[in-house]
């Protein structure tokens, strides 16, 4: 269904109900949902719905933006139960009406599920018996052996060379690679149609080219039963602890840590990219493949695959700088930035505090547990530059900092500051100097010092991925779905329907909510009439 072809059903059904005072009060009710769901244009998302549909039309199906639309009108609603809301959509009229149905014609439970396995399986293929739908693969029971696979992962442990380098290396030679097309592309093309791009167009990214994103993991917790169905007859016979496999209704839930709550979950570990603007979080890429991968490969996946994304849908986007926690803290990330021309905030990690006190460089001086270089006397020494196109950071004394007399920049010494109480290098204005180029331990020296306060004022925009983490809570998604998929489409919606409530919180700056209520009526073709609501 065209968007124009949807303004006309809204308007054809507010016709027939214009002298119905108690249709207008529930109106009233879902006017926010009401005037985002009217200025927000699904077009752009009908050729990737098509694409997941039979060229030959045998029966019509339900037009997949009404489907689409109507996941998203029940995201914002913020109701978890695809169950739930088909007993909404059918009890409350508005609701079918507003997401492009007749009241008396709503989808079926099997309707939606059928609309989520078409996004899992992609682009439509003729079936093939030697072909196994990706869809079919997450269906009914699974043969698990969760300490097994435990021990596998721990076994697949390289220290000599760790998963985070052999995967940065795999990212940086198949950069230009496009991305393979499944669920997350079909997805990530999703959200960049309906919710990034429009959310550009009106202005809403300020400068495209220095941008800083975040990014952060968290879990899904999974509706599957984390202690499955036993597959033998241990217990038959008195044993009630066995090492044989166990049948479960989830592919890839493990029992993962959740540092936010401080306990096991068992679920999905997912990840995403989330960009902080004009107090709003704008979420651009969530990704989750399933079990407990940890954030070290799944930041570098998605960065990746946000900046192919990017690139394919010819985004003027231009990242400056990554922004991320210490588990994030690791050899191949800075390495990987450093390629992508990407400048990384990220503070180190307990345990590589531990590697770096007392550790000397090749100049013979002395590292504090951050890698800032002490002078003769043992105090931390003063960052005075990055130069850039030669990759040096230059560190000067402490005691000497810079200062404005006659209307000249000079540098004066403060012997105070000084466990001498007098000047070193009394010949120059910054010695005694250290010169150290990043490339010695990108890891140790980023482009942005960790005790500057430029990196503690970027480090700042790392809390919008934990309060996207808390908006998605609010959608209480946690144990609905059994796989990750479902799990992944589902968080997908959440991005969108944020982007379309920041837009509209704009358009509420910019007018009232009752102008913006009379402007969507009058849009769809109606005569506003202000005595229909009740403004008490």
């Amino acid at each position: 269904m065209l968007h124009e072809a949807y303004l006309q059903h809204l308007q054809s059904y507010f016709l027939s109900s214009c002298d119905d005072r108690q249709f207008w009060r529930t109106l009233q009710t879902c006017a926010t949902e009401f005037m985002i769901l009217t200025h927000f244009n699904l077009d752009p998302a009908r050729e990737v719905l098509e694409s997941l549909y039979s060229p030959v039309k045998r029966s019509p199906p339900r037009p997949p933006t009404s489907m689409l639309r109507s996941l998203l009108l029940m995201t914002h609603l913020k109701i978890p139960s695809i169950t739930k809301w088909v007993k909404q959509t059918r009890t409350v009229p508005l609701f079918a009406i507003l997401a492009g149905f007749e009241r008396d014609d709503t989808p079926g439970i099997g309707t939606y599920y059928d609309f989520f396995r078409r996004l899992i399986d992609g682009p439509y293929q003729k079936p093939c018996p030697h072909r196994i739908r990706e869809s079919q693969v997450l269906r009914g029971r699974h043969q698990r052996n969760l300490g097994a696979e435990k021990t596998a992962h721990q076994e697949q442990h390289d220290p000599s060379c760790p998963h985070s380098e052999k995967l940065a290396n795999e990212l940086l030679t198949n950069a230009d690679k496009p991305r393979s097309h499944d669920l997350s592309k079909v997805l990530e093309d999703l959200l960049i149609k309906l919710a990034i791009i429009p959310t550009i167009q009106e202005g809403l990214v300020g400068d495209p080219h220095k941008l800083i994103v975040s990014g952060d993991g968290s879990i899904l917790a999974t509706a599957a039963s984390p202690r499955g169905k036993a597959t033998c007859d241990c217990r038959a016979h008195g044993i009630n602890k066995c090492d044989h496999e166990r049948s479960y209704t989830t592919p890839t839930a493990k029992w993962c840590y959740d540092s936010y709550r401080k306990r096991y979950v068992f679920g999905d570990r997912y990840y995403h990219l989330v960009l902080h603007q004009n107090g709003h979080d704008l979420p651009l890429l969530t990704l989750m493949p399933g079990g407990n991968e940890s954030d070290f490969t799944l930041s570098l996946k998605a960065f990746d695959r946000f900046l192919k994304a990017a690139r394919e849908h010819e985004l003027d986007l231009d990242i400056a700088v990554f922004c991320g926690d210490g588990h994030h803290d690791s050899q191949a990330h800075y390495r990987y930035f450093e390629q992508k021309d990407v400048a990384p905030v990220i503070p180190l990690a307990e345990k590589s505090k531990q590697v770096y006190p007392h550790l000397l460089d090749e100049q013979g001086v002395t590292l504090d547990t951050d890698g800032v270089p002490l002078c003769p006397q043992g105090v931390r020494m003063r960052h005075h530059q990055y130069q850039a196109r030669r990759h040096l950071h230059v560190y000067t004394c402490p005691a000497k900092r810079n200062t404005h007399r006659d209307g000249k920049s000079v540098y004066v010494m403060h012997p105070e500051d000084c466990p001498q109480k007098q000047d070193c290098a009394p010949k120059s204005p910054l010695a005694p100097l250290v010169y150290i180029k990043s490339d010695a331990d990108p890891r140790l020296y980023p482009p942005i010092p960790r005790d500057s306060g430029r990196f503690k004022e970027i480090y700042k925009e790392r809390s919008a991925t934990e309060r996207c983490n808390a908006i998605n809570d609010t959608y209480k998604l946690d144990h609905s779905c059994r796989n990750a998929s479902y799990g992944l489409i589902r968080l997908t919606l959440a991005n969108i329907v944020e982007h379309a409530v920041v837009r509209h919180l704009e358009a509420v700056k910019r007018s009232t909510m009752g102008n913006l209520l009379a402007q969507t009526i009058n849009k769809i073709g109606i005569i506003y009439r202000e005595e229909f609501f009740d403004t008490g």
